[in-house]
C-alpha cells in the first residue's frame, strides 16, 4: 500500500539486529552509521510505484522478493552501501519496513549473500507476527 498524505505519516521503518551487525563492519565510525540511519529513515516515504525514494534509487530482487536501496557515499560516508529491506506489516493499520542489512555497494550481492537476507526475512515474518 503507497503511503500518502492522506492516509498516515508514511511507512514504520524497524531495523533487525543483524542489519546493526552489518552496518557496524562497514561503518565503523558511529558517525558514519547515524548519516546511514538518517539516511534509511527516508524510507518512510517509500512507494513501490516510483523509481526514487526522496532521492535514493531502490530496486527489486525478484528471485527472493527482497527489495534494496542504494546510499551513495559522499563527504560523511566513506562508501556507499546496498541496504535490503523488505515489507511486512503484522498490523494492517501500520504498514511496516524492515532493514535486513546492507553490503558495500562495490560487492557483488551474490546467490550466497541473497539466500542470508531471505532467511533474515523469514525470521522477521515469523518473530513480528
Amino acid at each position: 500500500m503507497p503511503i500518502t498524505k492522506e492516509n498516515g505519516d508514511g511507512w514504520q521503518v524497524r531495523i533487525c539486529r543483524p542489519a546493526f551487525q552489518d552496518f557496524h563492519a562497514i561503518f565503523p565510525r558511529y558517525y558514519a552509521r547515524s548519516v546511514l540511519n538518517r539516511q534509511l529513515l527516508k524510507l518512510r516515504w517509500w512507494s513501490p510505484d516510483e523509481p526514487l525514494v526522496v532521492d535514493l534509487n531502490w530496486g527489486c530482487d525478484d528471485e527472493c522478493g527482497l527489495f534494496h536501496v542504494f546510499v551513495d557515499p559522499d563527504g560523511e560516508l566513506a562508501t556507499g552501501v546496498r541496504v535490503i529491506f523488505v515489507e511486512h506489516s503484522p498490523d494492517p493499520h501500520r504498514p511496516t519496513l524492515w532493514i535486513l542489512g546492507g553490503v558495500r555497494v562495490d560487492e557483488e550481492f551474490q546467490e550466497r549473500q541473497k539466500l542470508v537476507f531471505y532467511g533474515r526475512s523469514v525470521i522477521v515474518k515469523e518473530r513480528a507476527d
